[in-house]
Formats: structure tokens, C-alpha cells, sequence
């Protein structure tokens, strides 16, 4: 089987969400050949829902560079936010901040507004909650839902919402935060966001359902992500 057939199979096999196998022809067409961007993507997002985080790491900072090569900062500012953000999740602190000043580097020679201003707010959203500054964090994650509808994208908005809806409970604004988590479960289950952030959501939205010790919002989420997809997290 040539590199042409490898990267047809890669790229149906991703359409289909067969993730692995997707993975396997995309690395096997990219030994051959260099990949496209759109396809190093796949790559990487592959490699990123089969647990092969090096993998995952390898492949979006080769995105980022080919991004830079052709010029489009925004798209590889955003790479940089989830290298920074995949860091963060793995405690490499340092080198996370660095994904993240480049990023804000990169769009400072933009011009013009792009969503990827608002993804660069939600590790502020972050910091503030860790520091116990909620208000700041909520209105961090204000921003980033305007930013969000502003540029129609739908990724950003639920994961802004989101994290609304975790200050509020940190606030003991329990019906006001949990009312914004099942929005952003709505935009799971209506299958409106990428697969990343797909399982992003779901995992934070299951860990503020056990804190606040709503097993039942848990459960009934659970099932109900598990009969829209077989291949969702249970």
C-alpha cells in the first residue's frame, strides 16, 4: 500500500472517529511523505484520543511550525494554546507558560481580532480560580464567550461557559453554575464541538457533578453520552 492510500484510508478513517486506525495510516502516510497541515492535525488529534501524548505533543508542534512556515499566526497561535494547555495538564509548568507567551507573541503581529484572543484568556480563567480571585475569573470567562460568539466558534464558547459555570459553584451558585455545565453538555451532545473538547468538558463537568456531590447529574450525563456514542467516555 503506497503513501496515497495510507493517507485516503487516514483521513476516512478520521471522518469516521476510528481513532486509532486513523492515527496508524496518518503516521505510516507521513514516514513516506511530508503531510499537509490539515492532515498533521489529524495526526495529532489522533494521537491525542489513543492516549499517545508524546505522539500528540510531536505532531502539534510540527502543526505550529508548519503554520508558522505558511505564515498563519493565528492557526499556529492556537497550536501553541494546546501545547501550553496539554503541559499544564501534565504539570510541565515552565514549559507551558512558554506555549502561551509564544502564542501571545505571535498574535501581537496580527492586527486584527481572531477567536484565538479568547483561547488565551481561559489560562487566566484558570489561574484566577486557583488563586481564589472568582470574580476575576468570571469575568475572564466573560470575555472569552464574547470573543467566542463574536467569531462563531463554538469550541470556545461552551468551554468559557463552562468554566462560568464552575466559578459560580465555587461561589455556592449552585443552580446558576450547574445550569451553565448542562448547556455546555447540550453543545456535547448535539455533537457541536470538536472531539477535544468533546471530552474536556464532559471529564470537567463529571469532576464538578462529584465535588459538589451531585452523583445523580453525573450519572444521568454518563448515560446519556454513552447512548449518543458508543466510543464516548464512560
Amino acid at each position: 500500500m503506497d503513501e496515497t492510500d495510507q493517507l485516503a484510508l487516514g483521513r476516512e478513517a478520521y471522518e469516521e472517529r476510528a481513532w486509532d486506525d486513523a492515527y496508524r495510516f496518518l503516521a505510516r502516510a507521513g514516514e513516506a511523505a511530508p503531510l499537509a497541515v490539515d492532515d498533521l492535525e489529524r495526526l495529532a488529534m489522533s494521537a491525542y484520543l489513543t492516549g499517545r501524548d508524546e505522539e500528540y505533543l510531536r505532531a502539534l508542534e510540527r502543526t505550529h511550525r508548519a503554520y508558522l512556515d505558511a505564515g498563519k499566526c493565528h492557526r499556529a497561535a492556537r497550536c501553541a494554546f494546546w501545547l501550553g494547555l496539554r503541559l499544564v495538564f501534565r504539570g510541565e509548568m515552565a514549559q507551558a507558560a512558554g506555549w502561551f507567551g509564544r502564542a501571545h507573541r505571535l498574535l501581537e503581529r496580527e492586527p486584527d481580532d481572531c477567536a484565538e484572543h479568547g483561547y488565551l484568556m481561559l489560562p487566566h480563567v484558570e489561574q484566577h480560580l486557583a488563586s481564589g480571585n472568582l470574580e476575576a475569573a468570571y469575568a475572564a470567562a466573560s470575555g472569552a464567550v464574547e470573543i467566542g460568539k463574536r467569531f462563531a466558534d463554538a469550541d470556545l464558547v461552551a468551554c468559557a461557559r463552562h468554566l462560568q459555570g464552575r466559578v459560580l459553584l465555587r461561589q455556592r451558585r449552585t443552580a446558576e453554575g450547574f445550569a451553565l455545565l448542562d448547556e455546555a453538555m447540550v453543545s456535547v451532545m448535539a455533537g457541536e464541538l470538536s472531539p477535544l473538547l468533546t471530552g474536556l468538558i464532559y471529564w470537567s463537568v463529571i469532576e464538578a457533578c462529584q465535588q459538589v456531590h451531585d452523583l445523580g447529574r453525573a450519572r444521568e450525563w454518563t448515560s446519556a453520552l454513552g447512548r449518543w456514542s458508543p466510543n464516548s467516555p464512560s
